[in-house]
């Protein structure tokens, strides 16, 4: 009875070891192996952009296409330019940005020459949502980039970083830029109240046209320490008259008129009608700034801030 037991007992081992044999390999290498391609195949990262959109992408984008100056400046300065397959005829700055691919003007853009050059992500912006469906039925991620704030640009700057697998990089770059901003403020807010200049921001002079108390431009003016005399306007870009400007009196003047070829000197706007008795006119404190360093949505705009701020305030950034 002992022997047949010990025959009973090997074969329950035998069809153990066999039961144990055909699980296991079902989770072999293959089977392994196959479960991270399918992770690899569904996505390699999602992100939502300023839309509210969400974008998966596959994988880590090598062939990206920028649709805004803005974008693009953003890409180089996250050492991403080498990714840059085509840009905006606009897209000037660094000097690399140059001699990319051009799909056309900023604000219309060649959908074909875009399709064309094979991108697996397009930077956009909100006044490119003519193209998004077009885009999309040409198989493109489309991130649509729309910051209205410093705080919304810094945010974009790390939507990009981890869109493009850099996340690392965009978080350096943004500490140091809030770190510039920082240091900026913390000296203007000593400034009391009192001693902050009236500040007229002209954005255009055919017909003038200045911004509004939401616009980036306004906080960049509360943070160098000025405050602005378009503040009572809703509207992002007010068109204003001669007789509210010379009646508000700024003390401060800044103009930045973009890519206009035109020149305008401070004698011309000196000799506007009864603008020689307007204060920035008397004390001669009208100053132009690079329209890039102020309207471009990227990590130039703190240089921006940084030279209203010298300009409203010499007193306090003399070391610089």
């Amino acid at each position: 009875m002992a022997k047949v037991k010990s025959r009973g007992s090997q074969r329950r081992l035998l069809s153990g070891l066999i039961i144990i044999i055909l699980v296991l390999s079902s989770f072999g290498c293959k089977g392994v192996n196959t479960k991270i391609n399918d992770n690899t195949d569904q996505s390699f990262r999602t992100v939502t952009d300023d839309l509210g959109r969400k974008v998966s992408l596959k994988a880590e984008p090598e062939r990206i296409v920028s649709l805004a100056p803005s974008n693009t400046e953003i890409l180089f300065y996250l050492g991403l330019g080498d990714r840059v397959v085509g840009d905006t005829t606009y897209c000037d700055y660094p000097e690399e940005a140059k001699l990319c691919p051009k799909v056309g003007g900023f604000e219309d853009p060649s959908l074909e020459k875009i399709v064309a050059l094979k991108p697996d992500l397009v930077l956009a912006t909100d006044m490119h949502q003519h193209l998004l469906q077009g885009l999309e039925d040409a198989g493109l991620n489309i991130l649509v980039l729309n910051p209205h704030t410093l705080e919304e640009i810094f945010a974009d700057i790390q939507l990009v970083g981890k869109a493009a697998g850099v996340a690392d990089k965009a978080d350096d770059l943004t500490r140091r830029l809030k770190d510039r901003v920082a240091a900026v403020s913390q000296k203007t807010a000593r400034v009391p109240e009192n001693q902050r200049p009236t500040v007229y921001y002209e954005m255009w002079y055919q017909p003038l046209i200045s911004i509004g108390r939401d616009s980036l431009i306004a906080q960049m003016i509360e943070l160098a320490g000025g405050k602005n005399i378009t503040d009572d306007c809703s509207e992002p870009y007010p068109q204003l008259s001669e007789e509210v400007i010379i009646d508000k009196d700024p003390e401060v003047m800044f103009n930045s008129y973009g890519h206009d070829n035109k020149v305008i000197t401070t004698d011309e706007i000196a000799a506007r009608k009864g603008w020689k008795e307007v204060a920035c006119v008397k004390t001669d404190r009208i100053y132009t700034i690079d329209s890039d360093l102020l309207t471009l949505s990227g990590p130039r705009i703190v240089e921006g801030l940084e030279k209203m701020a010298e300009f409203l305030h010499p007193e306090l950034f003399k070391s610089n």
